[in-house]
């Protein structure tokens, strides 16, 4: 029988989803978009001419201009590289975050109650709320911003894991691994029990984690 790695076995199932077929080409040409922004858009970022401010949609200004003058199309272009960095660095900030506090309360019941009532407690404050919030304290700026989008996710990456890995550390793998004297945390790359619901969650805020596996 042919072994299959954890990472082919997502990728077999992801196959079979064709709603999150084609929001990966969607993805990936928003990406395509942003690295060659420079050779796609028609103008530059910042190019005025007041001639032509407010004017409508037409064949030389397809989305039309703003009341600078400048190309609405080609300013949407170049602002896809900050609306993906921002996503997959938030993203990125909540599932370490995240896992790192599930983690912690799946495995040690002393501190399961205190983090995971913590996290009720982030959870019943609106996300853009508390995400507008936390930069009003830490002061505006892009990388406050997206620390502020990733701390205001945490709380939902946490409770995936936290379930995930509760749920792993009965399997019976987990059982013969203790029988014959394994660490209480293991870490092993790409085999990972649980980095398809990461991948899941993360996939519908654009973003992906670093997997992990734990031997309890």
């Amino acid at each position: 029988m042919k072994n299959h790695s954890m990472l082919s076995e997502i990728w077999r199932r992801f196959k079979k989803n064709k709603q999150a077929l084609v929001g990966l080409i969607v993805l990936i040409l928003f990406v395509l978009i942003a690295i060659f922004a420079d050779q796609i858009a028609p103008y530059g970022y910042d190019d005025q001419d007041a001639s032509r401010a407010m004017i409508a949609p037409c064949a030389e200004h397809i989305f039309g201009t703003d009341n600078l003058g400048r190309d609405q199309l080609s300013r949407l272009i170049y602002g896809s590289r900050y609306s993906l960095a921002i996503g997959f660095l938030a993203v990125g900030i909540s599932v370490i975050t995240g896992g790192i506090l599930g983690v912690l309360a799946a495995y040690y019941p002393k501190l399961d109650n205190i983090i995971m009532r913590c996290m009720d407690l982030f959870m019943a404050i609106p996300q853009m709320l508390l995400a507008m919030c936390i930069v009003t304290a830490l002061g505006s700026s892009l990388f406050n911003l997206m620390l502020a989008v990733g701390l205001s996710s945490t709380p939902k990456f946490a409770r995936v894991v936290r379930a995930a890995v509760m749920s792993t550390r009965e399997q019976e793998f987990v059982e013969a691994a203790r029988a014959i004297g394994a660490r209480p945390i293991y870490f092993q790359p790409y085999r990972t029990p649980f980095t398809a619901h990461f991948f899941n969650l993360g996939s519908r805020q654009s973003r992906r984690p670093s997997p992990t596996t734990l031997s309890a």
